[in-house]
Parts: structure tokens; sequence; C-alpha cells
């Protein structure tokens, strides 16, 4: 009887044991989708990807001329570099928070990426969202009538949600509804129309996964609606790569800008018809301590 009551007991813990073991993998298994995108941005376009709490991405963006200067300009290079730098850093592992200033005249952003939702293995949540909002304040005095300008007059605003899907493990798409606002806008040529405050737009973005650590980019931010005169759609091409706490980025876009509310509003290239420009992001993650 004892035999009896032991070989119960092992059987009965035993049989416990294994079910909590599949429970936990069940919970692995229905654990959220890593990396719809390697980084968060693309070229100039924000993606759903966030920082996890406590880290910190230090962030070089470089843009160069018109590749189709063509050898006279050394196909853009020669022609100077459009550059920002920039901070970002993770509040939680749902709140990014980040800072950064562009060269071209002298733009000064403030930003925050808010996840929403995290896309699910077991697709009971098919979709990752993330929101995004960004005030900028061009700083620059000397150029185009800066100098009259009032602190509220140089404000620029950006936001979007951001909705994305990780397709079979190789593929992620992402859309984005986006407003873009400029307080004060400029008439470069006499007789010109006034430009557009307000822009409205989708944008769209993707990324197929070559391997574990590369793989194809793209965005696309098309205007919806009115639109000041002689802008075009940027469009952006690149390739990607992680390198331990490094990812490297390279691409051919349109715009010069790395801030979406002048992408949207300020391009006047069209990639298309072979205006576009060499350019490269280097990211650097650091774990500055734990969760």
């Amino acid at each position: 009887m004892k035999s009896i009551l032991l070989s119960a007991f092992i059987l009965f813990f035993g049989l416990e044991s294994l079910s909590a073991q599949m429970q936990r993998t069940r919970a692995v298994q229905d654990g959220p989708v890593d990396e719809l995108f390697l980084i968060g941005s693309v070229a100039g376009m924000s993606t759903v990807t966030n920082l996890e709490a406590n880290n910190m991405n230090s962030l070089i963006m470089h843009n160069f001329g018109l590749v189709s200067g063509g050898l006279e300009d050394f196909y853009g290079l020669d022609q100077g570099a459009a550059v920002r730098l920039g901070i970002d850093y993770g509040v939680t592992d749902k709140l990014s928070i980040g800072i950064g200033r562009t060269s071209v005249e002298d733009n000064v952003d403030l930003r925050f990426k808010y996840t929403v939702l995290r896309q699910l293995k077991s697709d009971k949540v098919p979709v990752e969202v993330a929101v995004k909002g960004d005030i900028g304040v061009t700083t620059q005095k000397n150029n185009r009538g800066f100098e009259d300008f009032t602190f509220s007059e140089r404000l620029n605003y950006f936001g979007s949600v951001m909705i994305a899907r990780q397709f079979n493990g190789k593929f992620t798409l992402q859309v984005a509804p986006m407003v873009s606002h400029f307080n004060t806008v400029v008439i470069d040529v006499v007789g010109q129309p006034e430009p557009e405050h307000t822009h409205f737009g989708v944008g769209f973005a993707g990324r197929i996964k070559l391997g574990v650590r590369n793989s194809l980019t793209f965005e696309y931010l098309p205007v919806l609606g009115e639109r000041t005169e002689g802008t075009k759609n940027h469009f952006a091409l690149g390739y990607e790569i992680e390198t331990g706490g490094h990812v490297f980025q390279m691409f051919f876009m349109a715009g010069q800008w790395f801030t979406e509310q002048h992408l949207l509003a300020r391009n006047t290239n069209d990639f298309f018809a072979g205006d576009f420009r060499l350019g490269f992001n280097v990211n650097r993650i650091f774990s500055l301590g734990k969760k």
C-alpha cells in the first residue's frame, strides 16, 4: 500500500510539474513579436520599434546633395551634408523621449514615442501600435528673415499613429496617419502662392529581413489633400545591418530632412525622377542600468 501511495504521489507531482512547464512554454510562445523593425527609424520616418527601459540610443543621421549633380559634384558628396545628432532614452518599456538638432535651419526637436499595443506571436493582438509626437524650433537667425521671428513663430509640430504588422517573421509593413504644422511659412519666390501651414499624410514603411542581422527597408510619405506648391512626396530605399550594439543604415532618400514634419511639408525632390541623395544613419544602443 505504501508503495502504491508513493507511486501515486510521484506521478501526481510529476504531472503537475510537467503541466507547469507546458504552461510556461505556451506563455513564451504567446509573447510579443520581437524586432518588427531593427531600430526606431528607417531613414527619416519613425517606426513602432521602441527602446527598452533605461536604454539610450545615440544617433547620427547624415545625407548629402543630389546624386543627379553628377561627377562634377561627385554625385552629391561635394554639396555638403545635412546632419541630425540625437539622443533617445527609454523611460519605460513603452515610453521613450528624445532630443535632436538638425543642421538645416538649426532645427532643434523634442519628441516622444509611446507603445500602445504589442503584436503577439499567437495573433491575439495582430498588430503593434505606437504614437509619436514631435515639436521643433528653428534657431537659425541669419537666413530667410528668421532674425525677425518670435519664439512662437519658429515652432513646428508633428504627430502620428503608427500601426505595423510582421508577416511570416520576414516582412514588416507599417501604416501611419500623420499631420505636420508650421506656425510660420516663408514665401521663397515673389508671387508664389502662400505655402500651407498644415499638411496631412499617410506614411508607409517596410522591412524585408535578408538574414539575422540585415534587411532592406523603405519609407514613403504621400501628402493627402492641400499641399504647398512645388513639393513632392518623400521616398527612401535603404539597407541596414546590425553589428553588436550598432545599427548602420545606408539609403537613398529624396528629402533633405530627418524630421517627418519637414519631409511631409518641405520636400521638393522627386525620387523617381532621379532626384535623390545618399545618406546613412549610425545608431548606438547603450544600457544604462537594470529595469
